[in-house]
């Protein structure tokens, strides 16, 4: 955002031209060019402005014109509290001596937009305590507008409750002590509740509510909420509302206007950011360096490393495998707010993998949005051989969808079966947003937990790029038409890998899920989850053998999933009855998934910090060990929306701890999969399919001859083509699978003809049923690709050669015992015809036969008996020529 870097010093006054004030100038030609104009605040819609930038007193005037709202009020002020250019608000008890700001009573009375806006600074204990940064509402917890720093800041507003709260959250925590624009826009016509962190749009969520679903504002409040939270401890400089959602541009006007007022501590800001950059490792070709929560860019003075436009993206001559690193540095630019600062980083350069060699992870998984049928395969690659960084594939679109059962895909996970080598991608059943709700007194969770789908989505690949169609097996199965055992859904599902499950050596998953059981039919009564076991080869009905119960501990148990070292077996289990949360066990059994194997709680509650302390609050972990280093990561799932954070670990008998890193990067609302290693040549492999587009659209024409057939079609067209490489990645060549039914090489002419390129988006990830319904119970759905990228091509089918037209025929009869082969050709042609007859008892030339008539020859077989043969007749007409053949049938005389 280039007019970020515009912003000046000491500009209290931009505040106050948001209100309007007007300024007659005479016309002057300046000497020299002049600069763009700062941004201001715009006036349109603006209900209230309130300038904390006064030095005594405890009402701050409202700076709107027109009717607006009357002056807001410091509760418990004092002068010691200004700052000159804010209000620092003590914190403290809500009802205890610390201060706040009253805000005038309805103040969005009857809005059915919005957009409130604060520049604002918070401590640091505002980033684990419960608070409102500020309020729309009363002094009760039923209905409210705010938003919050706690953990990931976000804005929410409910009509009944924390319960009904709708959030649109930031992927990323904000930093104590600096200044930030937070903004919250309520769009009614759009249906959606946004949030802007600095002018850039964080989150970003769908809602009907609006300001004027809040009936009571009689509370309206700065630093101070509903709840019996403490008071706010930071500080604040502006505070805006309108009665309207700004446009994005006009938000980022509020940010750059105000970001103006406090430029010395962004300065500081990115001075601090630039002391938190560590040393750079590359280990690819293209490498997606550290931003830093997007706050720092990259240069370069050496040849061998050079910087994308993006400033984030390096292209790197990497050491030959086996050679010796190379030390170089890169220049760090920190900008916060348009603040700079910059400095040298120490950089190593990696030689290059080997294409067997351990490097990189593929991580599938599903995202949440409640706003959109979401629920569908998305894969992830690590940036290079960093398991902290992620990019999303097929330019964060899915790469599959169901078209079966449910037709929704949640908690994914990936599997990989070394004896046939094959990758499996398994996932529950189950379309949450849009799908079958069930039936009145038992909706949604009732139902999809208790008659919910127990088949699971299978799909598969040797290369993690081409994934076969979907298939469903169900591990529920029913013996003689009765069930097996009574489970109300299956969900979570996973599966390890045993070399030795058989006792002949041969090797089976292990898989594992949670579903509720029940003892009839009906699926009434009182029940909980457990998890449970089968086992299979491939995922298929044929293979699978239910195996019984994994994890009963008495409660609901979901998510479990194993990572195994050294002999010990590890199983992470979200516990949703007594209060542990995600929990970890340990066993040291060869054959864990038994009975009889013995389970040690290693760790509770783990992850529970990344949803403030609510170990409820996180769910679906993922596990996996890092390539070549006693080092494992474990992915929680903060839900609602907030997606994966990282916990890690060097002991996994110690368990795991949280990991805050500004080097994390992960797409938001990244949800409940799986991760698995690769090598250099996988790695290489799937980055190689993950296009944006063709180089070239059209592959030019070729030809063929009339008559020829598919193959010959297929041989002449090109078996490839050149495509572009998502971030930055250059080019590619992948094959192309051409589509011929509409080629009719028997009537000569030009055909155009489409092929569809070989890449991650070339699978099937969309549906549509009659009439183009998405509905989860759409008749006649059919499977397509929305991201395939397709090329064209001419196929010119030209004249084969000349043909004369003649029947041939062959028969026999018995002279004297012996076996006479008569051969007759029919000239059809309108020009007389000369034909050569070949036959294995001699040859006959007929010199001039002529249209419409015929020539017959016979040929002596001195033979009592003949096997069936083949009589070939050349027939020439000028220049023209054409071979006819005939069949004689066995014969016998005597």
């Amino acid at each position: 955002m280039p007019r970020r870097n515009r912003r000046t010093r000491g500009l209290r006054g931009v505040f106050a031209s948001a209100i309007g004030a007007a300024l007659v100038l005479t016309a002057i030609v300046p000497a020299h060019p002049v600069a763009a104009a700062e941004p201001t605040p715009p006036a349109d819609g603006l209900v209230a402005a309130y300038d904390f930038g006064q030095t005594t007193g405890i009402s701050v005037p409202n700076s709107a014109t027109g009717a607006a709202p009357g002056p807001a009020t410091v509760v418990n002020g004092s002068d010691a509290h200004w700052t000159g250019s804010s209000l620092e608000l003590t914190g403290g008890a809500k009802n205890g001596a610390g201060n706040w700001v009253r805000l005038p009573d309805g103040i969005l009375g009857g809005a059915t937009s919005a957009t409130v806006t604060i520049e604002a600074k918070l401590d640091a204990s505002m980033k684990n305590n419960w608070n409102f940064l500020w309020n729309i509402g009363s002094d009760s917890t039923s209905q409210y507008y705010f938003a919050s720093v706690r953990d990931n800041p976000r804005t929410a507003i409910t009509t009944s409750g924390g319960g009904g709260e709708v959030n649109a959250r930031s992927g990323t925590a904000l930093s104590a002590d600096r200044w930030y624009s937070l903004t919250s826009v309520i769009d009614a016509a759009a249906g959606r509740i946004t949030f802007y962190v600095d002018g850039v749009e964080v989150a970003s969520t769908p809602t009907t509510l609006t300001p004027a679903s809040i009936t009571d504002q009689s509370l309206n409040a700065i630093g101070r909420g509903p709840y019996p939270d403490p008071l706010y401890t930071g500080e604040v400089s502006t505070f805006r509302v309108y009665d309207r959602a700004l446009t994005a541009a006009e938000v980022d006007d509020v940010s750059v206007a105000d970001a103006a007022i406090h430029t010395e501590s962004h300065e500081q800001a990115a001075a601090a950011i630039l002391d938190s950059v560590e040393p750079v490792t590359i280990d690819d070709t293209v490498t997606r360096l550290p931003d830093y929560g997007e706050k720092v860019t990259w240069a370069s003075d050496d040849p061998a490393l050079v910087i994308g436009d993006d400033g984030r993206t390096v292209m790197a001559e990497q050491p030959a495998p086996g050679a010796e690193p190379i030390s170089t540095t890169l220049t760090a630019t920190a900008t916060v707010r348009g603040a700079s600062d910059s400095r040298e980083v120490a950089v190593t350069v990696q030689p290059q993998a080997e294409a067997g060699d351990p490097y990189g992870y593929a991580m599938v998984h599903f995202i949440e949005d409640s706003a959109g049928y979401a629920e569908k395969i998305y894969l992830d690659v690590s940036r290079g051989n960093n398991p902290e960084q992620w990019d999303p594939l097929n330019g964060g679109e899915p790469i599959l969808a169901s078209d079966l059962g449910t037709t929704g895909i949640r908690d994914p996970h990936l599997s990989y079966n070394p004896e046939t080598e094959t990758y499996y991608i398994i996932a529950t059943d189950l379309r949450v947003f849009g799908g079958d709700r069930g039936a009145d007194g038992c909706l949604d969770w009732c139902h999809w937990s208790s008659q919910g789908s127990t088949k699971l989505n299978v799909w598969e690949s040797k290369d993690l790029v081409s994934w076969s169609e979907l298939r469903q097996f169900d591990v529920a199965p029913s013996v003689d038409g009765t069930e097996l055992v009574e489970l109300g859904m299956a969900w979570a599902p996973e599966a390890t890998w045993v070399d030795d499950y058989h006792e002949d050596g041969r090797g089976a998953f292990v898989l594992y899920w949670s579903s509720n059981v029940y003892d009839d039919a009906q699926h009434s009564g009182a029940t909980y989850s457990r998890i449970l076991w089968g086992a299979t080869t491939d995922f298929t009905q044929e293979t699978y053998e239910y195996g019984g119960v994994f994890i009963d501990a008495g409660g609901n148990t979901i998510d479990t999933t194993i990572v195994q070292n050294e002999g010990t077996t590890y199983r992470v289990t979200k516990d949703n009855s007594q209060g542990k949360g995600i929990y970890m066990e340990s066993s040291p059994a060869a054959r864990w998934w038994e009975p009889a194997a013995a389970w040690t709680q290693v760790q509770a509650r783990i992850g529970a910090e990344w949803a403030g302390g609510n170990a409820g609050g996180v769910e679906g972990p993922a596990a996996f060990k890092v390539h070549e280093e006693d080092a494992w990561y474990l992915y929680v799932d903060v839900i609602p929306s907030t997606g994966y954070r990282p916990m890690q670990t060097t002991d996994l008998d110690t368990g795991w701890s949280q990991l805050e890193s500004s080097d994390f990067a992960m797409a938001p609302s990244t949800k409940h999969g799986g991760i698995v290693g690769l090598t250099r040549d996988q790695y290489d492999t799937v980055r190689a399919s993950d296009a944006t587009g063709a180089v070239a659209d059209d592959l030019g024409s070729v030809e063929v001859p009339a008559g020829a057939d598919e193959s010959a079609v297929r041989d002449a067209l090109p078996d490839s083509a050149e495509v572009t490489l998502a971030y930055d990645r250059g080019t590619a060549t992948q094959p192309v699978d051409w589509e011929l039914s509409d080629v009719a090489t028997d009537d000569p002419g030009t055909y155009e003809v489409t092929g569809t390129v070989r890449t991650i988006g070339a699978n099937l990830n969309q549906w549509v049923g009659t009439g183009g319904s998405t509905a989860w119970d759409a008749p006649g759905k059919q499977q397509y690709s929305s991201t395939a990228i397709t090329v064209t091509a001419e196929v010119v089918v030209t004249p084969g050669e000349p043909s004369l037209p003649v029947s041939v025929t062959a028969d026999t009869r018995c002279v004297a015992g012996k076996v006479v082969l008569t051969v007759r050709t029919e000239n059809e042609h309108d020009a007389a015809v000369r034909a050569v007859v070949d036959t294995a008892y001699g040859s006959k030339t007929m010199t001039a036969i002529q249209p419409g008539k015929s020539t017959s020859a016979a040929f002596t077989t001195r033979q009592t008996s003949i096997a069936e043969g083949t009589v070939d007749v050349t027939v020439t007409a000028g220049d023209d020529s054409t071979e006819a053949s005939a069949t004689s049938a066995a014969a016998t005389c005597g």
